[in-house]
């Protein structure tokens, strides 16, 4: 009895979500409204670019120490299931991905940013 209730409350479930995605699907592939056409439209503003430098005190140091403090919380949070023999090696391998991560950070920023900021 057990499997029958388990059977029909997949299928049901199967019915619901089919019904949804046909009914979605059919809601999003309506044609538009038409547009009404303005006779002089003006052109649009071209932007200027401006350039970005890097923040005064930003070094490869903070970025690293950042992201490696949250590499190691987040290593030691996925590893908590496995008590402290995983939290521990998860918040080291955590700290190393997080201050590699931190570092390639500093360094795209570094090089994208413009000479003579």
């Amino acid at each position: 009895m057990n499997t029958i209730k388990r059977l029909a409350c997949t299928v049901l479930g199967a019915v619901v979500a089919v019904l949804l995605i046909v009914g979605f699907g059919g809601v999003a592939a309506a044609a538009p409204a038409p547009v009404p056409v303005v006779a002089a439209e003006p052109a649009p503003p071209v932007a200027t670019p401006v350039a970005a430098c890097m923040a005064p005190g930003d070094s490869i140091e903070l970025r690293s120490a950042i992201a490696a403090v949250l590499g190691t919380t987040i290593g030691a949070i996925v590893g908590l299931p496995i008590f402290l023999f995983g939290a521990i090696p998860g918040a080291i391998l955590g700290g190393v991905v997080g201050f590699m991560v931190g570092s390639t950070w500093y360094a795209l920023d570094a090089g994208q940013a413009p000479q003579g900021c």
